[in-house]
This record gives C-alpha cells, sequence and structure tokens, in this order.
C-alpha cells in the first residue's frame, strides 16, 4: 500500500469515527463515551484489523474536536476490553487476540460454525435493582435488594446473549452509575476504578440448563434454544463479595475457551 493509499484509509477510519461520535453525543453519550463506543465498533465490525496501528492521540484528539485526556481515557477502556494494545515508543495497536489480556479474566466465546471469535457489534444496558433471591444469594448474602446491570448483547452473525451482574448496593450505590457509561466496557475494572476497590479472582460455574421463558424474553433470546448459564462469582482482594454475574449464551451457536 503507498502513501495515498495510507492517507485516504486514515482519512475513511477518522470520518467513520466521527460520524458515531456525533451520533452518540446527540444521543446523549458523554465525548469519553461515544469514542469509545467507536472505537469498540470499528475494531469488532473489522474496520480496523489486527495489529493495525491507531492514529496518534494527538491526531485523534485534534481531528475530532475533543481534549486529549478524553482521548486516553476513551483508550484506556478500550484496552481494559483486550482490545487493544499500547506500548511506548510505539503507539496503540488492534490486538492480535491471541491471548488473554491481564484485565479479561473470564473466557472468550467463539462461533461454533467457523471458530471466529464472538465479537460485539450492539449492546443495550440496564442499571436497576431487584428484590428477587437466586444463586447469587449465596454468593452476596439474602439482602433486601440487588443492584442489577442487565445487557443485551448483539454480536457476530446476530447472535444474541444476556448478561446480568447482581451487587450489593451498599458497595456500589446505584447513584454512582449510569447505564450509559457502560455500554462496551469491561464492567469489573469500570467499577474498580469508580469506588478505588480491587477484584482478587473469580470462580466460575457453566451448565447448559432449561432457562425460564422469561428471563429469556428479558433478553430478546429464542425461547426454545439450549442456553448454556456461566455464573462467575467474584470476591475483592479483602475477602468481602464483589458481584455474581450470570450470562445467557446459545448453546448450539457459541463455544467457550477458558
Amino acid at each position: 500500500m503507498n502513501q495515498t493509499e495510507i492517507a485516504e484509509d486514515a482519512d475513511r477510519l477518522m470520518g467513520l469515527l466521527r460520524d458515531i461520535l456525533e451520533r452518540e453525543i446527540r444521543e446523549g453519550s458523554s465525548k469519553r463515551n461515544a469514542l469509545r463506543i467507536a472505537l469498540v465498533w470499528a475494531i469488532n465490525a473489522d474496520r480496523l484489523k489486527p495489529g493495525s496501528r491507531l492514529p496518534p492521540e494527538t491526531a485523534l484528539a485534534r481531528d475530532l474536536g475533543i481534549s486529549l485526556g478524553t482521548v486516553q481515557a476513551a483508550l484506556r477502556q478500550v484496552q481494559d476490553l483486550g482490545l487493544i494494545e499500547r506500548r511506548r515508543g510505539d503507539g496503540t495497536r488492534v490486538s492480535a487476540g491471541t491471548k488473554f489480556s491481564p484485565t479479561i479474566w473470564h473466557f472468550r466465546m467463539h462461533l461454533v460454525d467457523t471458530g471466529e471469535q464472538f465479537r460485539i457489534m450492539h449492546q443495550e444496558v440496564e442499571v436497576l435493582q431487584s428484590t428477587e433471591q437466586g444463586r447469587w444469594s449465596e454468593q452476596l448474602g439474602e439482602l433486601p435488594s440487588f443492584l442489577v446491570i442487565r445487557r443485551q448483547i448483539e454480536g457476530t452473525g446476530g447472535i444474541r446473549i444476556g448478561a446480568e451482574m447482581m451487587l450489593d448496593p451498599a458497595l456500589v450505590p446505584p447513584h454512582l452509575i449510569s447505564a450509559g457509561e457502560l455500554r462496551l466496557t469491561n464492567l469489573r475494572t469500570v467499577i474498580e476504578q469508580k469506588l478505588k476497590i480491587k477484584a482478587a479472582g473469580a470462580k466460575h460455574r457453566v451448565k447448559c440448563e432449561n432457562v425460564d421463558p422469561r428471563k429469556l424474553a428479558t433478553f430478546g433470546l429464542d425461547l426454545h434454544q439450549r442456553t448454556l448459564c456461566v455464573d462467575a462469582r467474584t470476591v475483592l482482594t479483602d475477602g468481602r463479595p464483589f458481584y455474581f454475574q450470570t450470562l445467557y449464551v446459545p448453546a448450539d451457536q457459541i463455544e467457550l475457551e477458558f
């Protein structure tokens, strides 16, 4: 590829990022959240190829009309998802996806038919409170209510996944987080940074089971599909319970890599 073609590619990428950024801001996102969403979409849609270098931080700030600090904050959140690697002297590159990022604890998902890594293209987030008791009560205790972060995820091939993270509202006060700032993020690292706490590790349980159709309907999932329920129980470094998370994954379409 010659220098003219490289410049044209860079212009197209910047135009794409600008379009998504402006749309997200119009819909109420902060500039940091809007840039994170734009970058994640560009990477997961393969507009930015594995190993390719992102524009310099100063160029992103200048061409998108946002501050350097906002660019750096958005890039840190994309890095927490394991999608990019930032090295002094080499800039920022799209991760090759061949190894787990230190910030990604749980697992990766692959399409059963092709082996391709499942990538998130769209995500809706709700933050709510619930009095319902369940498996999470064993981890968090039988509390009067739980803070729930519920995500409807659509990714590669139009495959849908549901996710619910349950937390103690005494640990994570509901007024401190909003749905908008959690879209297309690593929830754990966002909460850790906001509350200045640190998780110590996670234990997993994977089971293929019949899920209540009402739960599947909550996420817009196929009511008749075989579903993998993937539970993650996480504690803080001081031993206190942190969160209980369940993913509802279509068993015939997705396989897990731990």
